[in-house]
């Protein structure tokens, strides 16, 4: 009876554990499915809707093709309007995704770009008003984008790689614009056309997307949260949307750092052991995705959370006004400010530029929307660089990249078939600039604020882009080479800034390897 009853025991124990790693697989592919399901939809709605405006070159031949009488210059207000929104709009964007959640903003986005498209197929081509109004309105389409970028939390090994893929699907937006206009098809007919299309998208967005801020399911938010694995070492690690937080209740961490003086001597500023029961590693400085390790059980887990996040609670370890205050964040959105304007500039006189250099067919300016769009195959290797050498590296090839087609055109001097690799650059450029910037803020400031954080960025550029339309206006005058070439000027006196970021990231990374050395003694 014993024995029948021991068997028994150890055939349940079996069963239940075969259950066990059924549902564990079910489990993980359930979660792998659901992630590339919403990466998928993710990069579609932004190859689709989110940098519409900067196919604006297409659309402004279209207008002139329909025997449209506006200026250089009141075409240039049309531009100047709708990359405003583009830019600005989508701050207050990414506050009300933090506020509401990421469902709420994409389908409100979806709504705008679409009633956009039809104010465009519907404007007449001597209309600045209802043009402009129109492209403000696809402008606010960007923030699909931003409301979708934190779908990067879900492959948290590959956060470069899966940001810079979807900045290269915003520059694939820029082909709509040719493709709509291109055909024997008025241009009401294809705007129409394609608004519906971006009704069923709205539909099957507001269905898969979460209703939260964050990408996690609710039950597993809370494993990540709760879930702690035992390492060799006996500290306790718990991961958070690639976050992680090293935990020993019993081992004072100062007094094992004050031990080993001998490694930390070089870097002891890095830690902040002023407190009895927290010390952080801070990377540098306070506001960027810490690393905690503590010294006491009770604070396993951060305090500091968004209570208004119901379903995945992400760790908030500073505020978003923290993080805003940094010196690396200001540099950031002073970086990425600086940038925008020459390629705004660069988008809206493209086209009268390679006309007076002789591209009378227009052939050069849809190579330019060709260029644009196909810069995407490049964005894993943008990501692969910001992976593999650090951030610093990647924001300076992008911006020397579009520097080099800036001096390109400055020339009057050098043909078309040249000033098509400029073309190709200033894509490959703007892919890379747009997408580091983007990945800057989830690596260096995490999630929790992600949408704060790279709005703010945007609206700063957004006011600094302004700027660009008396460029236009001095370019449609003649001033075109001058202007290149001190926008071009202006991009590479940036290179001090690249060189302190990059040392800086270098700091980080060997204060983090001594503290895991420790960790791990």
């Amino acid at each position: 009876m014993a024995t029948t009853a021991i068997g028994s025991d150890a055939n349940n124990a079996s069963q239940s554990a075969s259950r066990t790693q059924q549902t564990s697989i079910k489990d993980l592919y359930r979660l792998k499915f659901r992630s590339f399901t919403l990466y998928i939809l993710s990069f579609t709605l932004t190859s689709l809707v989110a940098g519409l405006v900067y196919g604006w070159p297409a659309l402004r031949q279209q207008l002139l093709e329909e025997g449209s009488t506006l200026s250089e210059s009141q075409l240039g207000i049309i531009f100047t309007v709708g990359s405003w929104s583009t830019q600005g709009c989508r701050f207050f964007v990414g506050l009300a995704r933090d506020r509401f959640g990421t469902q709420s903003m994409i389908v409100f986005s979806m709504i705008l770009v679409t009633v956009g498209c039809v104010g465009i197929g519907l404007s007449d081509p001597d209309n600045v008003a209802a043009l402009a109004s129109s492209l403000f309105l696809v402008g606010l389409g960007s923030g699909v984008q931003l409301c979708t970028q934190p779908v990067a939390s879900l492959f948290p090994n590959r956060v470069g790689i899966t940001l810079s893929s979807l900045s290269g699907a915003f520059q694939i937006s820029g082909l709509i614009f040719l493709a709509l206009t291109s055909g024997t098809r008025p241009r009401r007919f294809s705007f129409l056309f394609y608004s519906g299309g971006l009704v069923v998208l709205t539909v099957v967005a507001g269905l898969l997307y979460p209703s939260s801020k964050s990408f996690m399911l609710e039950d597993d938010a809370e494993q990540k949260e709760t879930h702690e694995q035992k390492n060799s070492s006996g500290l306790t690690k718990s991961s958070i949307d690639g976050e992680s937080e090293l935990v020993e209740p019993s081992v004072p961490i100062c007094e094992r750092l004050s031990e080993r003086k001998d490694i930390v001597s070089s870097m002891s500023e890095t830690y902040d052991c002023s407190g009895t029961t927290t010390i952080t590693l801070n990377k540098q400085e306070e506001g960027l995705v810490p690393t905690k390790v503590v010294a006491d059980d009770t604070s396993l887990v951060s305090d500091r959370r968004d209570e208004s996040d119901s379903q995945g609670k992400e760790e908030t370890s500073f505020t978003a006004l923290e993080q805003i205050k940094t010196s690396e964040y200001i540099l950031l959105c002073l970086w990425f400010s600086v940038c925008l304007v020459p390629m705004q500039y660069y988008v809206a006189t493209i086209g009268f530029q390679l006309e007076e250099r002789g591209d009378d067919s227009g052939f050069y300016t849809d190579l330019f929307a060709y260029t644009y769009a196909g810069a995407t195959v490049t964005a894993p290797m943008a990501g692969f660089l910001a992976d593999q050498f650090g951030l610093g590296v990647t924001q300076g090839v992008g911006t020397g990249l579009v520097a080099f087609s800036l001096f390109l055109l400055s020339s009057q001097e050098i043909g078309l078939e040249w000033q098509s690799i400029g073309l190709v650059a200033y894509g490959i450029g703007r892919m890379a600039i747009f997408g580091i910037y983007f990945t800057n803020c989830g690596m260096r400031f995490g999630y929790s604020n992600f949408g704060t954080l790279a709005g703010l960025g945007l609206l700063t550029s957004a006011l600094f882009s302004l700027l660009q339309y008396p460029l236009i206006d001095s370019a449609s005058k003649g001033n075109s080479s001058l202007i290149n070439l001190i926008l071009g000027i202006i991009l590479v006196v940036q290179t001090p800034y690249f060189i302190w970021l990059f040392v800086r990231e270098r700091k980080y990374e060997s204060a983090n390897s001594v503290t895991n050395r420790i960790v791990e003694e």
